[in-house]
């Protein structure tokens, strides 16, 4: 038989759950008369999910994948994309509270994009049952990602869980998920040219645990950050490289120093902080040793030094005499420089995630 769909659904204690997925699967894609796989990725469930799926295997097309101790539900979907037949992947919970009678109808939009997302946030989708504090996490995390990483942004839901996608989006890229935010990968480094949103209602899990925990919060954020363009990182390393400047100034103020001298020491300490964090995270190294690297930042970076200090200066002996003032015009006026420089002079070759 030829498996026109395969379905990955990673597993952690989902025995109460399993049965009745894969019957309602079975139905819903039977019903299109659409050939499928199921694949269940189970992460040493200490309830014997694995051995349940291994029975129920007799009565549906399944293939069970066991995999030693909690790896995470994205390199289960990984995992499973490995022995995945299907020219077109699901990804779905095991939960129910991803409802499998939607799958007929997102391999039907798939023969018109690369991804269709499940979408709670789409006209006609919905959240049931959610506290407050949870619909607003969801939310906030949903702008986070929209703001962060630009390729994201036409997608209305891009942290959901349940989604389809062509074998094809995903051939020759180099998949490197935190957590369980699969889709954001997907989107981020797939070969993506078109997205299509279907909306479903989220219920509240009727049997088992949730998985969310702080745990996987801080790994989104993690992986937003990494997802995010080199430019957005290096926004983010140049705003904590402000505050080290302006601190820095603020303290030699305090201690007298005159605006010549501390304006200068300041930009010096930022632009040490500013290395060790783009060589650490935004540009992860890159050729040539670090004390090499470090040279040629300071090298790179003399001409946007020299404008943020002359910036700095002219504006505190003519304009106002306000030194944390001043030196903000000059960093605001040395930024861009140093973007462009450090990124083709020192960090070209680095490689980022």
């Amino acid at each position: 038989m030829v498996v026109h769909l395969s379905v990955i659904v990673p597993t952690y204690n989902e025995k109460e759950n399993l049965g009745e997925l894969l019957a309602r699967i079975d139905r819903a894609l039977k019903g299109c008369g659409a050939p499928y796989e199921v694949i269940v990725v189970d992460d040493s469930s200490p309830d014997g999910t694995a051995e349940l799926a291994e029975e129920l295997s007799k009565a549906y097309p399944v293939k069970v994948l066991k995999r030693p101790g909690r790896l995470g539900l994205a390199s289960a979907v990984l995992s499973g994309l490995k022995v995945a037949e299907g020219e077109a992947v699901a990804v779905m919970d095991a939960d129910l509270q991803h409802p499998p009678e939607l799958l007929p109808r997102m391999l039907e939009e798939l023969r018109a994009c690369d991804v269709v997302v499940a979408s709670r946030y789409v006209n006609g989708g919905s959240v049931r049952g959610w506290p407050l504090l949870r619909r607003l996490t969801s939310r906030g995390a949903t702008l986070i990602a929209g703001i962060l990483i630009p390729k994201v942004r036409g997608v209305r839901d891009p942290m959901s869980g349940y989604f389809m996608f062509r074998r094809s989006a995903v051939e020759g890229a180099v998949m490197n998920p935190r957590g369980f935010k699969l889709l954001l990968e997907l989107l981020v480094k797939g070969k993506v040219s078109g997205v299509r949103e279907v909306p479903y209602t989220f219920s509240t899990r009727i049997r088992g645990k949730s998985k969310l925990g702080a745990g996987e919060v801080f790994n989104y954020l993690l992986h937003v950050l990494a997802l995010a363009p080199e430019y957005v990182r290096f926004t983010i390393v140049g705003a904590a490289g402000v505050l080290v400047n302006l601190g820095a100034l603020a303290l030699l103020v305090a201690l007298r120093a005159p605006h010549l001298i501390a304006s200068a020491v300041a930009i010096e300490a930022s632009l040490i902080n500013n290395f060790l964090l783009n060589d650490l995270w935004t540009f992860k190294g890159g050729g040539g040793g670090w004390w090499s690297r470090l040279a040629k930042f300071h090298f790179s970076s003399a001409l946007s030094l020299l404008a943020q200090w002359v910036t700095s200066v002219a504006v505190y002996y003519l304009v106002v005499s306000y030194p944390l003032l001043a030196q903000l015009a000059g960093i605001l006026v040395g930024f861009p420089i140093n973007y462009i420089l450090s990124k083709r002079l020192i960090w070209q070759r680095g490689q980022h995630a």
